[in-house]
């Protein structure tokens, strides 16, 4: 692969929005529902979390440190990715610097660590995000009598867990839209989870009065977003189907 140097080798910027002004709303709705998926499921618990003792100090100035290096990689990656290549941008940065025509757009030592910084976040997620999946099938296929390293459980263990993120690996290979099904599990899980359940069992555990103002200004969280995750909802499972009909499988190619 070659660096580009010149401009000319990008994609032409076409920053014009979508002419319906309900895809623009339902757009913007898709958008709400893919940040909550993204940070809603670590910036709010944990922060809330953090505020009280004894999880302060050092702790809190750490988590916060976390969450600006977070924002500031995320959104600089997605604004300077629009200035670049506009709507032409593609959900998977990748997909955008390496273009099936013409030359790359990046050199290849950096697309060559972010391939590795890509690999090394995907190791991480499948040891800590599938510890639940990997309690399920090792509850029923280990023996309690055995050590935990003994050939009897570690054996089955390696199997089942290869077997699970070769299954993973297959589907992530299989449905090209990442950024669809994101925006999904956000609206339908992470939206409800961070962002209504919270207030709910406030009010309900400390049962604030009803003339105070954190009661109404739960309820109007727990309204606002209830309405955003409808919406969210919605929106991205029409996406989820039109951008099925745009693709085939095991490819990220549009089909004309």
């Amino acid at each position: 692969m070659h660096y580009a140097g010149t401009s000319k080798n990008a994609p032409p910027r076409d920053y014009s929005l979508e002419t319906s002004h309900l895809s623009r709303l339902f757009s913007a709705f898709t958008s709400i529902s893919i940040i909550a998926a993204i940070f809603g499921n670590g910036i709010l618990p944990e922060i809330q979390a953090t505020l009280a003792p004894p999880a302060t100090g050092k702790m809190l100035k750490g988590l916060m440190l976390c969450y600006s290096v977070i924002l500031v990689t995320f959104y600089s990656a997605s604004v300077s990715g629009y200035w670049v290549f506009g709507n032409k941008s593609n959900s998977n940065i990748l997909k955008s610097l390496m273009p099936d025509e013409g030359p790359s757009l990046a050199p290849t030592w950096v697309l060559g660590l972010a391939i590795v910084f890509i690999l090394l976040q995907l190791f991480a997620i499948g040891l800590v995000y599938s510890q639940v999946a990997y309690e399920i099938m090792e509850k029923n296929s280990a023996d309690a009598n055995k050590a935990v390293f003994s050939l009897r459980n570690l054996i089955p263990r390696i199997i089942l867990r290869t077997l699970y993120m070769t299954l993973c690996g297959f589907f992530a290979a299989m449905l090209p839209f990442f950024g669809d099904i994101n925006g999904v599990v956000g609206a339908v899980g992470f939206i409800p989870l961070d962002f209504i359940l919270p207030m709910l069992l406030y009010n309900i555990t400390f049962k604030p009065k009803k003339s105070s103002i954190t009661f109404w200004v739960n309820i109007s969280i727990m309204v606002i977003f209830s309405c955003a995750g409808l919406l969210g909802s919605f929106s991205s499972i029409r996406k989820l189907v039109l951008d099925a009909n745009k693709f085939k499988l095991f490819s990220s190619d549009v089909v004309d």
